[in-house]
């Protein structure tokens, strides 16, 4: 069940039990949300700690622990909280005060109105939770945010580096795998992309000329190399959305045994994350071409790690990442059918020229003239590509509708260049993935389509779709 579908917790703090089990019978008559209730502020903030609690009411005058200093604290530890206060009137403009600077949401007089506190609480309420939506559509344009940059990155350090193309993605999938096998939490998962996809982002600092040495590289130059983890680190860790994946960046050459750089530490000492990006990154390394080897073959890649499993590799990540070989992937770069495509409103020669720009086997494009036949395909297709002006509606709003009703669809609109500037807040409005401009230019427009779905599989991976 999704967390705003569950019933809100209202907690009633009150050091005279039998205003509490006033205001207890009251509330309880209503089925639409649960009721604790605390005798003091101390035994308040010990509930709130254990699960979470979307409404507070509390007396203003208790011993040991005023109702505001009591508000004032689960402002600061539990900022969502909806803060209200009873309180006499006696002590008002302390109350007002309180209220303008944003430490009471709202406050009820004693002795109070049935329906005054029934009213109060139910906009309390609803106000945590459009407070709790905002805060989450917010999060989820963070995030897009944070792993399109990072994404960009990577294709910079891959630019840097052309032998090691694809390098990113596959290290990013292979420790994505693990990760799932494992069952790790969302957050773990997030901070193992972006680091899987940045660990080798210090070799932007490392010469072109030793990178792509045809040949074994002398200690001067292997030096130079190992350089790469620390300069990683010191790019990232300034970043506070990366800096728990700087730490993977920074330890992913280290060795199970010690010997690894660049802070030799050991087994459990270096993090999980860095121990699955370390296998991942090794396996991958060995089975593409570089410039001074060729690929070798799965079995002894396989072999390889198995040998290395308690040396240089954490022998149970091993086993593990050994064992999902056999299965199917999670994340497979291959596309068992073409996926589908919808263009809605376009004239014929853009269908043609997007038809034009993408792979048949891969790609399955067909265009509609109205937004009435779009919404009959919605539950065929993967992508919907929209214009603005078409004959029964708005494109905006249609993409609008799709965002809220499945947001798994992704959402692109088709506009003139010079569009774009006029049009550039529609991105938020309607959740777009991106604007594709015309006249379309078939290497732009694959580019722009193969990162949307590089991007819902992320989406889909770590939840925030």
């Amino acid at each position: 069940m999704d967390e705003l579908e569950l019933r809100p917790t209202i907690l009633l703090v009150d050091d005279e039990a039998m205003v509490l089990n006033a205001l207890q019978r009251l509330l309880l008559h209503n089925q639409e949300w649960e009721v604790l209730v605390a005798g003091s502020g101390a035994e308040a903030l010990e509930i709130m700690a254990r699960q979470p609690v979307a409404l507070v009411m509390t007396d203003q005058r208790m011993p040991e622990m005023t109702g505001l200093e009591l508000l004032r604290k689960i402002k600061e530890a539990y900022p969502d909280t909806v803060r209200m206060v009873l309180t006499g009137y006696a002590e008002m403009d302390v109350v007002v005060n309180a209220i303008n600077q944003g430490e009471v949401y709202r406050f009820l007089t004693k002795p109070w109105k049935y329906k005054e506190l029934l009213e109060t609480v139910q906009a309390g309420l609803q106000h945590y939770r459009e407070q709790t939506v905002r805060y989450s559509e917010i999060s989820k344009q963070l995030v897009r945010a944070n792993l399109e940059t990072v994404m960009a990155l990577a294709e910079a350090i891959e630019l840097k580096d052309h032998y090691t193309k694809g390098h990113c993605i596959r290290v990013r999938d292979y420790s994505l795998r693990i990760a799932l096998a494992l069952k790790l939490s969302e957050d773990f998962r997030r901070d193992l992309v972006y680091a899987s996809l940045l660990h080798d982002c210090g070799k932007i600092g490392v010469s072109e000329a030793v990178l792509n040495i045809k040949g074994p590289l002398t200690e001067a130059q292997y030096r130079e190399v190992q350089r790469h983890s620390i300069l990683g680190f010191e790019m990232t860790n300034k970043i506070d959305y990366l800096r728990s994946a700087s730490v993977i960046i920074r330890q992913h050459h280290e060795r199970w045994d010690g010997t690894g750089y660049p802070d030799g530490i050991k087994a459990d000492e270096i993090s999980l994350g860095a121990r699955i990006v370390a296998v991942a990154d090794t396996f991958d390394a060995m089975t593409s071409s570089r410039p001074y080897r060729r690929a070798r073959d799965f079995k002894s890649a396989v072999q390889e790690l198995l040998d290395n499993r308690g040396t240089q590799f954490d022998a149970e990540i091993v086993d593990l990442f050994v064992s999902l070989l056999d299965l199917p992937a999670d994340l497979s770069e291959a596309v068992a059918n073409p996926r589908r495509l919808l263009l809605v409103g376009a004239q014929a020669e853009q269908l043609s020229e997007l038809q034009n720009s993408l792979p048949a086997a891969s790609y399955e494009v067909f265009g509609v003239a109205t937004l009435a036949e779009a919404r009959r395909h919605l539950a065929e297709v993967e992508m919907v590509i929209c214009t603005q002006h078409l004959p029964d509606g708005d494109g905006i709003d249609f993409l609008t509708a799709i965002n809220h009703l499945q947001p798994q669809i992704i959402r692109i609109m088709l506009i003139a260049r010079q569009e774009m500037a006029t049009l550039a807040a529609t991105v938020d409005q309607a959740g777009l993935y991106a604007f594709m401009t015309y006249p379309l230019q078939p290497a732009e427009t694959l580019a722009l389509v193969e990162n949307a779905f590089e991007w819902q599989r992320m989406a889909c991976v770590l939840k925030f779709v």
